[in-house]
This record gives structure tokens, C-alpha cells and sequence, in this order.
């Protein structure tokens, strides 16, 4: 008996040698062909060390296969331990390990390429064989508390140079991070019937022209959007209008010319503290589909800088999530010229700091057309009759970071805002290279596109 068990062994490193002579690994320190303990199939073995934390980990795994296969089965990429034991490997500094299900027992397929979260850690030689079918395999691993699904891995070309004389802002990139919550304490409680355009805080900040700091719950329709590539970047704001679409500003879509793929896209309502991913009641949830207006420019244009996202799921109302009310009533934007809307978002502030911790709101009143033009020849280039300018031009206002924020109206005879307006474009400042807050800033009018809009919604 133990004569045999010694035979079965030795058969097993025989077996396990010829495997790694007749199928070397590109880059043995991340990939290995291994047979495996409990079928005796040959598997490939993958070891990504010292995997970052608290961000989700997408593998890619490319291979080459010499034959066409029999079925749609394309084999299977798997964690090599339990997930939760993954996890806490992952957070203790540990490796991460990965198993590869081939789809065949033989041929065994060859590996082309390996990514780890955007970033091409090994390949392997390119294809030989007359008849070759190419096999992509794809896992994400998901911290605690962060449970999406979508691909994060996609090379993005850079953005384009800005055009002469506007700025599209810029996302923001950084470590997504728990922060402890020290802004005012809001009660989360769940609604089902929500009014729309109403904060749970029933007194406002009286807002001046450089910013306050908003309070937590004050602005509930308002969203964080984010890129996921090897950290989340913070792309844009947007505005909750239904409880399962957002609208923001359609160059937030885009990178260069690249429409974003809507699975790359993370959104987070009820967000308060930027960074804060596990914060009480927000709610981080992912892109099922998105719509740019049909009219959209991608040059300079203002005129239809539009988008609606559709969410995964409806996302439920409480306290410190809730819609903005669409406009209602007559759009001419004679009727609103001297009025005064609000806009909050993280971004950019007059210190220069890239965005912020807690988001802050500025008032801004709407001037003539007429007005705008006159102030700066360049408006001419990228505004139209469904666009309108606002700021009080003394370096307030949105800046990098607030693209896609909505600019929102208050109607006291209802007590509800009312969203007029997506923040757009602004001028450069050619010295600071950022956006000009001594300029006015171009808004999509939201009035003037209602129909496409509740089209998108109802859809």
C-alpha cells in the first residue's frame, strides 16, 4: 500500500513537471500552470502580491487556445480561496491567488496577457497555430461594504488639450478612503413617498458669493460620479430627478473623444464626504445605461450638454437622498434673468485645492445673453438660445470638479427648488489654467430640453 501511495506520488511531480517544461509561463512570478489537487486537471495558477486595499481588484487573464471549441464555455477565472478569506488576505498585506479553469483538458491554451487593474503586468508569446481561438476570463474582487459590478479595467486615452477659450473640468483623482463623520448629524430614516425639490433640513444656510460649506442633507438630489480605473477618480457632479436617473452634463462622458463605457461608472447618492465610501445612508450604486442628448457637440458647444444615466437599481429615498423637481412653468429665460440659482459641488476652490472634503454651495445670479457676449467675445463661440450664463464674476462659482452640477432655483410660493440649469463651460484662466471665476459661467438651460429629458425617464 505504501508502495503505491509513493507510485501516485511520483506519478504527480512527473505530471507536474511535464506540465511546466511543455507549457512555460511568460512570467512565472504571477502565473503558473499547476495540476490541480482535487481533479488532477491541469489549472493555471495566478499570484497578484501585495494587491492594494480597499478599492476593487479586476483581473484579466488573456489566453490563446489551438483548436475551435466545441461550446460557448470559455472556462472560468475563480479566487483560489474562500472570498472572505481573500479579503482579509488582501488587507492584511498579503497575496491575492486566483485559479484558471481552462475549457479543454487538452490543447492546454497559451497565456497572451495578464491585467491587474488597468495595469499590464505580463505577456506571453503571440499565436502560431493555423486555428487559434482567443479566451479573455475577467474577475472583481470587491472590499467590504462595496458590492458592484461592473469592469474597471479599460485603458482611457488621455483627455484632449482644452479648447482655446473654454475648459471642460477635469476629473480628480484619489485614493478612495473611510473618514470619520464629523458634519452635523442627520437621522436616516426611510421614505417611500418623497416630494421632490424639499430638504429634510427645514432651515438653509443663508448662501454667500464665495461659498459655505453645505450640511450634510441639505442638497440630497446631489451625486458624486466616479471613473473606475486603477483608484476611483471623481469625474463629475450630477442631479437625482427620479429615483432612477441622474442627469449631468454629457462631456462628463467622455474622455477625449471616447464615450465612457456606462459599466465603468460608479455613482454615489447621499454622499457627503467625498472620500467616504462607507458613509451612513449614501448609497454607491452603478450604471445600467446612459443617453447623451442627440444634439450634443463634442467641439465647444454648450447647447446640449446633456446627459441622463439610468441606474442598475431604483435607489431607495431617505433622508439625505431625494430628487430635484424638473422646471415647470414657462421656459422663455427672459422670465428668470436677475434671479438667482444655487450650485453645489467638491470642486475646486479659490485656494486652488484640486476638490474638497465636504461640498460647498454658491449663489449665482442669471444675466442677459446679450450681457454674457458682451462681457467676453468668446461666449459667442459655445452658447445658443438653450443656454444661459450666471456668476457674479468676482472669482466665485464652479470651478474644476463642478461640471455636470446642477443649478437649481428656489420657488417659494411651493417651497421646492427646481432644477434650471447643468454647469457647462467656463473660460480659462490662461495664467492659473484653470477655470476663470472672473468670467461668467455657460449653463445648459434645462427648461429647454424637458421633452428629451422626460423622454429619457419614461423610456
Amino acid at each position: 500500500m505504501v508502495s503505491v501511495i509513493i507510485k501516485v506520488a511520483l506519478l504527480l511531480c512527473i505530471l507536474q513537471l511535464i506540465v511546466e517544461a511543455v507549457h512555460q509561463s511568460p512570467c512565472p512570478q504571477y502565473f503558473r500552470y499547476i495540476s490541480d489537487s482535487i481533479t488532477d486537471e491541469i489549472i493555471g495558477f495566478v499570484e497578484i502580491p501585495s494587491p492594494p486595499k480597499g478599492i476593487p481588484l479586476t483581473l484579466i487573464v488573456k489566453l490563446n487556445i489551438g483548436v475551435i471549441l466545441p461550446t460557448n464555455y470559455l472556462g472560468k477565472l475563480e479566487l483560489a480561496q474562500p472570498k472572505e478569506q481573500s479579503i482579509r488576505e488582501v488587507m492584511q498585506g498579503r497575496p491575492l491567488y486566483y485559479k484558471v479553469h481552462f475549457p479543454l483538458p487538452w490543447p492546454i491554451p497559451i497565456l497572451t496577457d495578464l491585467w491587474f487593474n488597468d495595469e499590464h503586468i505580463c505577456s506571453g508569446p503571440s499565436a502560431s497555430q493555423p486555428i487559434m481561438t482567443s479566451i479573455t476570463l475577467k474577475h472583481t474582487l470587491y472590499p467590504p461594504s462595496l458590492k458592484l459590478n461592473f469592469d474597471s479595467n479599460i485603458n482611457f486615452p488621455q483627455p484632449l488639450p482644452n479648447f482655446p477659450s473654454i475648459q471642460d473640468n477635469p476629473p480628480v483623482e484619489y485614493q478612495p478612503i473611510v473618514t470619520p463623520s464629523s458634519e452635523k448629524s442627520v437621522s436616516i430614516s426611510k421614505q417611500n413617498k418623497v416630494e421632490c425639490g424639499r430638504s429634510s433640513i427645514n432651515k438653509f444656510n443663508l448662501l454667500v458669493a464665495g461659498g459655505t460649506n453645505a450640511f450634510r442633507g441639505q442638497w440630497p438630489w446631489l451625486v458624486a460620479i466616479f471613473v473606475a480605473k486603477k483608484n476611483f477618480e471623481f469625474q463629475c457632479a450630477g442631479t437625482l430627478i427620479t429615483n432612477k436617473h441622474i442627469i449631468t452634463a454629457a462631456h462628463c462622458l467622455l474622455i477625449g473623444n471616447i464615450n465612457l463605457p456606462p459599466n465603468t461608472l460608479v455613482v454615489s447618492l447621499g454622499r457627503y464626504r467625498l472620500r467616504d465610501w462607507f458613509e451612513t445612508g449614501s448609497v454607491n450604486g452603478e450604471i445600467a445605461a446612459y443617453q447623451l442628448h442627440p444634439n450634443f457637440d463634442k467641439g465647444s458647444s454648450a447647447d446640449a450638454d446633456l446627459a441622463v444615466l439610468s441606474l442598475r437599481d431604483k435607489v431607495e429615498y431617505n433622508d439625505v437622498i431625494r430628487p430635484i423637481c424638473l422646471w415647470t412653468g414657462p421656459a422663455l429665460l427672459a422670465n428668470v434673468v436677475g434671479r438667482s440659482g444655487y450650485v453645489v459641488g467638491w470642486g475646486r476652490d479659490e485656494n486652488g485645492n484640486r476638490h474638497l472634503q465636504a461640498p460647498r454651495q454658491i449663489e449665482a445670479p442669471i444675466v442677459h445673453q446679450e450681457d454674457c457676449h458682451w462681457s467676453n467675445s468668446d461666449f459667442v463661440l459655445f452658447t445658443s438660445n438653450r443656454t444661459f450664463c450666471a456668476g457674479l464674476r468676482n472669482g466665485s462659482g464652479p470651478c474644476n470638479g463642478d461640471s455636470g452640477s446642477g443649478f437649481v432655483m428656489y420657488d417659494n410660493k411651493t417651497d421646492r427648488f427646481y432644477l434650471r440649469g447643468i454647469v457647462s463651460r467656463s473660460l480659462l484662466n490662461r495664467t492659473t489654467m484653470s477655470c476663470d471665476l472672473n468670467q461668467y459661467i455657460v449653463y445648459v438651460d434645462v427648461a429647454q430640453h424637458l421633452e428629451w429629458i422626460q423622454n429619457m425617464i419614461s423610456s
